[in-house]
């Protein structure tokens, strides 16, 4: 076996039983350098090896958030409120779905929700979730590219890593007066590092854009949440004080029947009495 074939099982498992299943995995391969690559791969945390085991044992669960993500970004750059709203909506239902089966404390269910979250905005990180190699949590700011560094056992392709930033190249210093083409070439160089810098933030803006639009939409989402949740709140609020009235007017009946059947067994007292005296008297 290959040392991902390996991992692919490896982070399959539960966090607690990795240390002692990667020691067994070492311990089978036979292949002194293999055994100490594999001693070499790092314990996923509690959320990370949740995210992991979805991705395992409920793919077209995990497919289906994802293509939730991708169709969200799209409607974002299109500008699709209406689509927006009813994908917000979906993705909740789909995450809180997948966070229902992670099990774990709360804590790893908000750290899994996270996540899952995180996909929505960034293709590569759907790219490490599907993989299933996570070694950790991933956020989003909604901003920014996600961060993946040391997030993933190993390498799972070009998108789900970050691009190396671009090394900065120094014209080296001439020993001698420059010569009469140099200062073209400079001027060159400063257009074309001007030209990259414009697409750089070009393309963050153009995120941060799509990042806000769908944080609106998901506000607005949250809204008519909300606002639902007040009507009915509102109505059971009604229903409670129509049932303390109907209550307070029971208990005022169950009151004036109490006396009256007092007042009754007071005058069934007061005939029993003038019946014996009655029957008491002789006579005449």
């Amino acid at each position: 076996m290959t040392l991902r074939e390996i991992a692919d099982e490896l982070y399959g498992v539960p966090a607690a039983a990795f240390t002692a299943a990667r020691a067994a995995a070492a311990a089978g391969t036979g292949d002194k350098r293999l055994a100490e690559q594999i001693l070499r791969l790092r314990k996923p945390s509690a959320a990370a090896a949740a995210v992991n085991r979805l991705a395992r044992e409920e793919p077209e669960l995990i497919e289906a958030l994802l293509a939730v993500g991708e169709r969200m970004r799209a409607a974002v750059g299109s500008g699709d409120r209406a689509e927006i709203r009813a994908l917000t909506g979906e993705r909740r239902r789909l995450l809180q779905k997948a966070v229902d089966r992670t099990g774990g404390s709360a804590a790893v269910h908000r750290t899994v929700e996270e996540t899952l979250q995180a996909t929505a905005i960034d293709p590569a990180a759907a790219a490490a979730v599907r993989s299933g190699l996570l070694l950790r949590a991933l956020a989003s700011t909604g901003l920014d590219p996600v961060e993946l560094s040391d997030a993933m056992a190993l390498p799972v392709g070009p998108d789900a890593h970050p691009l190396a930033r671009p090394q900065t190249t120094q014209t080296p210093e001439a020993p001698h007066s420059p010569e009469p083409n140099t200062a073209p070439g400079v001027t060159a160089a400063r257009r074309r590092e001007r030209k990259r810098r414009i697409r750089v933030a070009e393309t963050a803006l153009e995120r941060s854009r799509s990042a806000a639009e769908a944080l609106d939409a998901e506000l607005a989402e949250e809204v008519d949440h909300r606002t639902a949740l007040e009507v009915e709140r509102d109505d059971l609020t009604r229903r409670l004080e129509h049932t303390r009235d109907e209550l307070a007017e029971a208990r005022a009946t169950e009151r004036e029947l109490r006396s009256r059947i007092s007042r009754a067994h007071s005058a069934v007292r007061a005939g029993e009495r003038e019946l014996r005296t009655a029957r008491e008297q002789p006579e005449s």
